[in-house]
Protein backbone atom coordinates (compact mmCIF):
# COMPACT_ATOMS: atom_id res chain seq x y z
CA UNK A 1 0.00 0.00 0.00
CA UNK A 2 2.94 2.54 0.87
CA UNK A 3 4.26 2.48 -3.05
CA UNK A 4 0.35 3.27 -3.92
CA UNK A 5 0.26 6.76 -1.59
CA UNK A 6 3.76 7.19 -3.11
CA UNK A 7 2.86 7.00 -6.74
CA UNK A 8 0.04 9.34 -5.58
CA UNK A 9 2.04 12.00 -3.59
CA UNK A 10 4.57 12.57 -6.89
CA UNK A 11 1.72 12.54 -8.84
CA UNK A 12 0.42 15.52 -6.87
CA UNK A 13 3.73 17.13 -6.82
CA UNK A 14 3.91 17.00 -10.86
CA UNK A 15 0.52 18.73 -10.49
CA UNK A 16 1.45 21.34 -8.68
CA UNK A 17 4.58 21.89 -10.57
CA UNK A 18 2.30 21.76 -13.78
CA UNK A 19 0.12 24.63 -11.99
CA UNK A 20 3.36 27.37 -11.26
CA UNK A 21 4.74 26.46 -14.71
CA UNK A 22 1.47 27.24 -15.99
CA UNK A 23 0.95 30.70 -13.77
CA UNK A 24 4.28 31.77 -14.49
CA UNK A 25 3.82 31.12 -18.23
CA UNK A 26 0.63 33.56 -18.21
CA UNK A 27 1.94 36.21 -16.27
CA UNK A 28 5.01 36.11 -18.92
CA UNK A 29 2.25 36.05 -21.67
CA UNK A 30 0.63 39.20 -19.41
CA UNK A 31 4.04 41.23 -19.58
CA UNK A 32 4.73 40.71 -23.42
CA UNK A 33 0.83 41.68 -24.16
CA UNK A 34 1.31 44.69 -22.11
CA UNK A 35 4.65 45.51 -23.35
CA UNK A 36 4.10 47.41 -26.79
CA UNK A 37 1.41 49.43 -25.26
CA UNK A 38 3.64 50.80 -22.80
CA UNK A 39 6.68 51.40 -24.91
CA UNK A 40 4.09 53.55 -27.38
CA UNK A 41 3.44 55.71 -24.46
CA UNK A 42 6.96 56.79 -23.74
CA UNK A 43 7.74 60.10 -24.96
CA UNK A 44 9.63 59.79 -28.27
CA UNK A 45 13.14 60.84 -28.71
CA UNK A 46 14.07 59.26 -31.46
CA UNK A 47 13.21 61.75 -34.36
CA UNK A 48 14.51 65.46 -33.98
CA UNK A 49 18.13 64.86 -34.00
CA UNK A 50 20.49 67.80 -33.39
CA UNK A 51 18.76 69.24 -36.23
CA UNK A 52 17.81 72.51 -34.43
CA UNK A 53 14.40 71.95 -34.77
CA UNK A 54 13.75 71.66 -31.41
CA UNK A 55 11.49 71.43 -28.88
CA UNK A 56 8.53 73.52 -28.52
CA UNK A 57 4.30 72.03 -28.75
CA UNK A 58 3.87 69.76 -31.21
CA UNK A 59 0.81 71.33 -34.07
CA UNK A 60 -2.49 70.44 -33.06
CA UNK A 61 -3.69 67.45 -34.51
CA UNK A 62 -6.69 64.94 -33.96
CA UNK A 63 -3.91 62.23 -33.50
CA UNK A 64 -1.20 62.49 -31.46
CA UNK A 65 2.03 63.05 -33.50
CA UNK A 66 5.59 62.08 -32.87
CA UNK A 67 7.38 64.04 -35.12
CA UNK A 68 7.26 67.87 -35.49
CA UNK A 69 7.21 70.30 -38.42
CA UNK A 70 9.72 70.08 -39.45
CA UNK A 71 10.35 66.49 -39.17
CA UNK A 72 13.62 65.06 -39.38
CA UNK A 73 14.22 61.36 -40.05
CA UNK A 74 18.21 60.46 -39.30
CA UNK A 75 19.38 57.39 -41.92
CA UNK A 76 21.74 55.42 -39.85
CA UNK A 77 22.53 51.88 -39.17
CA UNK A 78 20.41 51.12 -41.90
CA UNK A 79 17.17 52.61 -40.35
CA UNK A 80 15.27 55.30 -41.17
CA UNK A 81 15.07 56.88 -37.89
CA UNK A 82 14.27 54.71 -34.50
CA UNK A 83 10.65 54.93 -34.47
CA UNK A 84 7.89 53.65 -36.60
CA UNK A 85 5.29 54.78 -37.88
CA UNK A 86 6.53 58.43 -37.79
CA UNK A 87 3.22 60.18 -37.46
CA UNK A 88 3.05 63.80 -38.92
CA UNK A 89 0.60 66.30 -39.08
CA UNK A 90 -0.72 67.90 -42.30
CA UNK A 91 1.56 69.98 -44.18
CA UNK A 92 4.46 69.03 -42.40
CA UNK A 93 7.87 68.58 -44.63
CA UNK A 94 9.58 65.47 -43.52
CA UNK A 95 13.58 65.70 -44.66
CA UNK A 96 15.32 62.34 -44.82
CA UNK A 97 19.12 62.99 -43.57
CA UNK A 98 21.43 60.16 -44.66
CA UNK A 99 23.72 59.86 -41.76
CA UNK A 100 24.92 56.57 -42.81
CA UNK A 101 28.14 55.64 -44.41
CA UNK A 102 26.45 54.69 -46.91
CA UNK A 103 24.24 55.42 -50.13
CA UNK A 104 20.06 54.71 -49.74
CA UNK A 105 17.61 55.96 -51.21
CA UNK A 106 14.19 57.02 -49.47
CA UNK A 107 10.88 55.62 -52.06
CA UNK A 108 7.27 55.70 -51.85
CA UNK A 109 5.85 52.07 -52.56
CA UNK A 110 3.51 53.90 -54.50
CA UNK A 111 4.99 55.29 -57.59
CA UNK A 112 4.93 58.54 -58.65
CA UNK A 113 5.01 60.28 -55.11
CA UNK A 114 8.61 60.69 -54.25
CA UNK A 115 12.22 59.34 -55.15
CA UNK A 116 14.84 60.70 -53.67
CA UNK A 117 17.03 58.85 -56.05
CA UNK A 118 20.47 58.08 -54.61
CA UNK A 119 21.09 60.03 -51.51
CA UNK A 120 25.32 59.97 -50.55
CA UNK A 121 26.00 60.08 -46.56
CA UNK A 122 25.50 63.57 -45.72
CA UNK A 123 22.82 64.19 -48.16
CA UNK A 124 19.07 64.78 -47.63
CA UNK A 125 16.02 64.86 -49.52
CA UNK A 126 12.84 66.74 -48.43
CA UNK A 127 8.34 65.82 -48.84
CA UNK A 128 5.52 68.66 -47.36
CA UNK A 129 3.10 65.53 -46.73
CA UNK A 130 -0.25 67.92 -47.69
CA UNK A 131 -2.80 64.99 -47.93
CA UNK A 132 -3.84 62.86 -44.78
CA UNK A 133 -2.85 59.13 -44.99
CA UNK A 134 -0.91 56.72 -44.81
CA UNK A 135 2.51 56.53 -46.67
CA UNK A 136 4.85 53.78 -47.28
CA UNK A 137 8.50 53.55 -48.47
CA UNK A 138 11.50 52.18 -48.76
CA UNK A 139 15.28 52.34 -49.85
CA UNK A 140 15.74 50.52 -53.11
CA UNK A 141 18.96 49.59 -52.16
CA UNK A 142 18.68 47.96 -48.88
CA UNK A 143 15.78 45.99 -47.18
CA UNK A 144 14.62 48.91 -45.18
CA UNK A 145 11.06 50.48 -45.26
CA UNK A 146 8.94 52.78 -43.02
CA UNK A 147 5.69 54.49 -42.85
CA UNK A 148 4.29 58.27 -42.67
CA UNK A 149 1.12 58.68 -41.01
CA UNK A 150 -0.21 62.26 -41.57
CA UNK A 151 -2.90 63.19 -39.16
CA UNK A 152 -5.27 66.16 -39.31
Amino acid sequence: MSSGTSGSSETVTVTVKTKWLWLLLGILLSILAVAPVVYSALPSTAQGGGSGSGGGAPPPSTTATNCGNPCVIVIANSLFGTVQPIIVAQGTKVTWENKDNTQHTTTSDTPGIWDSGILSPGQSFSVTFNSTGTFTYHCNIHPMTGTIEVVT
